[in-house]
């Protein structure tokens, strides 16, 4: 059985839809003169200027709705982020950069067709 999702159509939107490019950052820690932990943020190979869309997320909407992390900690998602593509390498450690303003990505999440991914996300202030 073929796919829902005809192989073009994502191509199609890239250029209106998803009018914006995102890069995926990763970090990796360096010390500072205390021991004090210090990211160094450096874009993950494969994951540059991806074809996204990017919205705040309304107050009171269900996809604005916590997200709980392993460590206990509460987090509100402020934007969401859309790719036009699967991208399963994607993980909440990381962050999104979106016309240079950077993004915590607090959730990842698929279509049911594996053909998009979404990011739930807060901005770095």
């Amino acid at each position: 059985m073929g796919s829902l999702i005809h192989p073009r159509m994502l191509s199609s939107l890239e250029s209106t839809f998803y009018a914006s490019t995102c890069t995926i950052q990763e970090a990796t820690e360096t010390r500072d003169d205390y021991g004090q932990p210090i990211p160094v943020w450096a874009n993950v190979a494969g994951l540059v200027n991806l074809p996204c869309s990017f919205a705040p997320i309304s107050p009171g909407s269900p996809v604005a709705a916590e997200v709980k992390r392993s460590d206990g900690t509460i987090v509100i998602a402020t934007h969401h982020i859309a790719l036009s593509g699967l991208y399963t390498s994607i993980l909440p450690t990381m962050r999104a950069v979106v016309l240079a303003v950077n993004y915590d990505i607090l959730a990842v999440e698929f279509d049911s067709h594996r053909a998009m991914t979404r990011l739930r996300c807060e901005i770095v202030t």
